[in-house]
Order: C-alpha cells, then sequence, then structure tokens
C-alpha cells in the first residue's frame, strides 16, 4: 500500500509539473515531456527497461502497473522503436519520468476512443524507469520476482469478486442448490460440498496433498448440462483440443466452480464436479448451449499438478525450443537455397 501510496503521488507531482511547463511534440498527435536529472544508470541499445505506467483520463485510472504489482519490461532498441517513441524513449536514465499525452480529439478521428471520452480533453501516460538490465536474465529474474507479487493481488482482488458474488446470488445459489441435490439424489450420486458450493464426487482419489492456490492443476476434462448436452471436451477429438488443460489456481483462469472443486481433487483424482450456475457462467450463459442460469456438470481427471513456478518455468522452455526449431529451419532454407541470404536484413522471408 504505502508503494501505491508512493507511486500516486509520483504521478501527481509529475502532473503538476507537466501541467506548469510545454510540452514537445512528436508524431500521431503525441505530445510529451521528459522529467529527468541524465544521471545514474543509461539505457543502451539492447538493454531492458522496467517500467511502471499509469494512464489516467479525468480522474478514472485507466491502466496502472501498480494495481496490478506487475511492472512493463520491454528490450531498448530505439531504432526499431515507433518514430513517436524513438523520439520520446531516444535517451532513458533509471529514474526518468516520461508523461506522454493524447488528445481525445485525435483520437476521436482516428476511431480510437473509448465511448466515454469527450472532445477537448486528453488521455495522459506516465512512465517511471525504475531500473534498466543489461541482460535477458537480468530482467527475467526480476520478473520472476514481481511476478509473485502480482499473482498474489490477482487471486485477492479475484477471491474478493467471487465472495461479493457468493452474497449478492444467494438466492440463485439457493435455488442452484436444491435442483443439483434433486439431481443427486436422481442419478444415486455421493458427493462433498466445497465452500462456494460446488459438489464434487471422486472415484479415484489421486496422491499427494490437495491441490492449492500456488498449483497448476493439468485437467482433462468433459463438460455437459444436466440433460447431458456435451458442450467441450479435450478428451473428445471432434472438439479439436485434445491435450490436458491447464488450470492456474493461484491466477484463477476458469469458472469459480473449477477452483472450488479442484481443492478437493489430487494428482491423478478422477470424479465429477456439479457447478451451480452463479459458479459457472451465471445468468448470461455461454454461446447456444449454456442458456443463463444453467447448473454444469463436469467429468474430471487431474493428470498432473505443477508448481506454478515449475509450470511457467517448463512453458518458457517449451518456447525457447520453438523458436531454436524456426530458427533452424530458416537456417537450413538459407543454406538450401544460397539467394535467401542476401534478403535484406537477413530477414525471415513473409
Amino acid at each position: 500500500m504505502n508503494k501505491k501510496i508512493s507511486y500516486l503521488l509520483l504521478a501527481a507531482v509529475v502532473l503538476f509539473t507537466a501541467c506548469k511547463g510545454k510540452y514537445k511534440h512528436a508524431e500521431g498527435g503525441l505530445e510529451y515531456k521528459i522529467i529527468s536529472k541524465e544521471t545514474g544508470s543509461k539505457a543502451m541499445p539492447g538493454n531492458f527497461l522496467e517500467l511502471n505506467i499509469l494512464a489516467v483520463y479525468n480522474d478514472s485510472t485507466l491502466y496502472s502497473t501498480v494495481d496490478n504489482g506487475m511492472p512493463q519490461y520491454a528490450p531498448y532498441n530505439p531504432e526499431q522503436f515507433p518514430p513517436a517513441f524513438r523520439k520520446i524513449f531516444g535517451k532513458v536514465y533509471v529514474g526518468d519520468s516520461i508523461v506522454v499525452r493524447i488528445s481525445t480529439d485525435t483520437l476521436i478521428s482516428k476511431n480510437q476512443a473509448a465511448p466515454f471520452m469527450k472532445k477537448g480533453q486528453f488521455v495522459y501516460q506516465y512512465f517511471t524507469v525504475t531500473n534498466i538490465f543489461k541482460t535477458e536474465e537480468q530482467k527475467d529474474s526480476a520478473q520472476a520476482s514481481h511476478q509473485a507479487i502480482a499473482e498474489a493481488k490477482t487471486y485477492q482482488k479475484t477471491l474478493g469478486i467471487i465472495t461479493k458474488g457468493l452474497v449478492t446470488n444467494a438466492d440463485q445459489l439457493k435455488a442452484d442448490d436444491k435442483t443439483l441435490s434433486d439431481y443427486m439424489a436422481a442419478k444415486h450420486i455421493t458427493a462433498t460440498k466445497g465452500n462456494w458450493g460446488t459438489y464434487v464426487s471422486i472415484t479415484e482419489p489421486g496422491t499427494g496433498a490437495p491441490i492449492d492456490s500456488s498449483d497448476v492443476a493439468m485437467v482433462n476434462y468433459t463438460g455437459k448440462t444436466l440433460v447431458d448436452t456435451v458442450f467441450d471436451s479435450n478428451t473428445d477429438p471432434k472438439f479439436r483440443h485434445v491435450q490436458p488443460f491447464a488450470v492456474d489456481m493461484g491466477a484463477m483462469n476458469v469458472i469459480p466452480g473449477w477452483i472450488d472443486g479442484l481443492k478437493q481433487m489430487k494428482k491423478g483424482s478422477k470424479g465429477m464436479f456439479l457447478i451451480p450456475s452463479s459458479l459457472a457462467y451465471g445468468k448470461n450463459g455461454s454461446g447456444s448451449k449454456i442458456a443463463p442460469n444453467t447448473n454444469l456438470v463436469f467429468d474430471i481427471e487431474v493428470v498432473d499438478v505443477l508448481s506454478a513456478q515449475q509450470y511457467h518455468m517448463e512453458q518458457k522452455l517449451k518456447q525457447e525450443l520453438q523458436r531454436a526449431q524456426q530458427q533452424r529451419i530458416m537456417d537450413s532454407m538459407r543454406n538450401a537455397h544460397p539467394q535467401m541470404q542476401g534478403q535484406q536484413g537477413g530477414q525471415h522471408p513473409q
């Protein structure tokens, strides 16, 4: 909280300074001001910038890296920047603050304005250069340290939304619970109710510790309604995505009913989730097969459980291997077709 307050105070100081001085003009209708002592570490081509960013329209925050706890990281190669940002970020030091503004008139003329924006006003972006890294490894290390903070903030924010929803949708949850209880009685299903209201029927218990918020569960599933209409599956080839689905418990990248249910499962667990509509797609439904206020059933198999750190490392390794494979293919093509060697800048063919 102190970090957020101090950063917003800094933004206020920057805004006050920006209002007092003149802006310089850049391409595309952008105006900018740089507040810099021009001391300390200076960014050089090939370095990486760590930036805190705040975007404001009137008294509304459009975007804030402080709110989500995750600075932005960008390679510093000014020659590859768009012309406006080549001028604005052409010389950067640690500790610099950069104010960029664009008039709503310009955004409206380019059909880029949000519906709530009015003519004669400005959108401000504040950039603070919090660090400069010489290597990608240094950047990755810093990014990983912020990632944990960002995920914790996201988790708490999402948890708050779900908790509020349990109160707001209490009547619907009560009705859903009656529907699910009757369904289980008719089907002779024995299940345990989760903290939020998801029923879990375990057919194979699995091994190890129960899944928690620090885990990523790799899951096979088939989803259907109470009348057995299958709407999605990653085990049926006709749905064209036959591979385990990664559920990041900390990021809560799935419907709340899955988070509630997976907390009762372990690696190797198999079973069924019976999810009330308010913990699924709620009053809006989803597509043509899931009507508003529809309770759902999922057949679930947890094929693996990874720590979030392990999962993200594996994903990064896969991406690096894919890039290396693509480079090998391009090198092989160049060797097979020497005329490609003379292509401008050694760029890949389009």
